[in-house]
């Protein structure tokens, strides 16, 4: 199928963007497209280009070399019951507790979240919102810059992402980022 034009590749593209709820990196939408990868990364880029240009609610954001289009975070309070929950309300919870209270160790965030953190928190991993490192017999969680970028953030670093989050708490608005 490499005959196909430009035009019709930016369609699918963009169509498989918008169907997918986790980022997707080029050389697979290469492979289900049938086209060279480096044909998809110049649709994308010419992608996030026009989207950017576009003054949209949509977007399109490169996350660790994968694309992922989504309703830009100034808007999401606005369709977020009208959209599929990727976290359970539980997993949410944990991450705002993650996002407020890190660097955090595990046990800590046990005795704060229960048992049930354990399997949030291995989410969380999979998804790259968190990343856990060894500290003597402890787990220490933080954010990542995923997390930050996905939440649409300035900055990546835990102390901006603990004060931003922690400031939302107190003005009562942190269910517009926990998408509760």
């Amino acid at each position: 199928m490499e005959d196909k034009n430009e035009n019709e590749v930016r369609k699918i593209v963009e169509a498989i963007l918008f169907s997918s709820s986790e980022p997707i990196s080029p050389s697979k939408i290469a492979r289900i497209v049938r086209v060279k990868t480096e044909i998809v990364e110049k649709v994308l880029r010419d992608l996030v280009h026009e989207y950017n240009i576009r003054d949209s609610s949509i977007e399109i954001i490169e996350l660790k070399g994968s694309y992922l289009m989504r309703v830009k975070p100034n808007y999401t309070r606005f369709v977020d019951r009208f959209s599929e929950k990727d976290l359970d309300r539980g997993t949410r919870r944990t991450l705002v507790v993650i996002a407020i209270r890190q660097p955090i160790k595990l046990s800590e965030l046990a005795k704060i979240r229960g048992n049930r953190c354990y399997e949030h928190v291995k989410k969380l991993e999979e998804i790259g919102f968190i990343e856990t490192r060894k500290e003597g017999r402890s787990k220490i969680i933080t954010t990542t810059k995923y997390f930050a970028k996905y939440y649409g953030l300035e900055k990546s670093d835990p102390e901006y992402v603990r004060e931003f989050f922690s400031e939302l708490q107190k003005k009562g608005k942190l269910s517009d980022y926990s998408r509760e």
